[in-house]
C-alpha cells in the first residue's frame, strides 16, 4: 500500500514536470526551424493579412501560439493586428512576449507588410538564417508602438466647442 502511494505521487509529479516543460519543448533547439504546427498557420495568417481578412488571420496566429506559446512570428503578427484595432497595450504585451525566445528562431523572413498601423507583419520562410531575422523587427515594432503609446498619453484632450446659448429674447 505504501509503495503504491509513493508510485502514484511520483507519477503525478513526473506528469506535472512534463506539462510544465511542454512550452519550452516547443521552442526550436540549436537553431532548428520552427515546427510545421506553428509555421503553417503563421504563413496562412500572413496571407490573410495581405488580403485584409484580419479575423481569419487572428485565428491562424492563435493556432500557432497554441502550438508554440512564445513563437515570435505569431506574437508579432498578432500585435500588428491589435495595434490596427487600437489595442496598443495588448499589442505591446504580445511584442514583449515575442522577445522571450526570438533570438533562437533562425527562420528567415520572406515578406513584411503594414496592416494599417505602424508595425510590420512578417511571413517566415522555411529557410534557416545565420541569426534571427525576426528579433530586430520585433525590437523596431516595440520602439514604434511605445512612441505611439507615449504620443497618445501626451496629446491634449479634444477641445469641445462652447455650449450653444440661445439668443436672448427681445421685447
Amino acid at each position: 500500500m505504501r509503495n503504491t502511494r509513493k508510485l502514484v505521487i511520483l507519477t503525478v509529479v513526473a506528469a506535472l514536470c512534463l506539462l510544465m516543460a511542454c512550452p519550452v519543448l516547443a521552442q526550436p533547439k540549436g537553431g532548428a526551424l520552427m515546427t510545421m504546427d506553428a509555421f503553417t498557420p503563421i504563413a496562412q495568417g500572413y496571407d490573410f493579412v495581405r488580403e485584409g481578412k484580419y479575423e481569419a488571420a487572428k485565428n491562424e496566429f492563435a493556432k500557432a501560439v497554441k502550438a508554440d506559446r512564445y513563437n515570435p512570428f505569431a506574437l508579432n503578427n498578432m500585435a500588428v493586428l491589435e495595434e490596427r484595432e487600437g489595442k496598443l497595450n495588448d499589442a505591446l504585451a504580445n511584442l514583449k512576449d515575442a522577445t522571450t525566445y526570438a533570438n533562437q528562431y533562425l527562420d528567415k523572413v520572406v515578406q513584411t507588410c503594414f496592416a494599417g498601423g505602424g508595425c510590420l507583419a512578417v511571413k517566415p520562410l522555411r529557410e534557416k538564417g545565420e541569426k534571427s531575422s525576426i528579433s530586430p523587427i520585433i525590437a523596431e515594432n516595440i520602439k514604434k508602438l511605445e512612441a505611439k503609446i507615449a504620443a497618445t498619453k501626451t496629446a491634449p484632450p479634444p477641445v469641445s466647442p462652447p455650449p450653444m446659448v440661445p439668443p436672448a429674447k427681445t421685447k
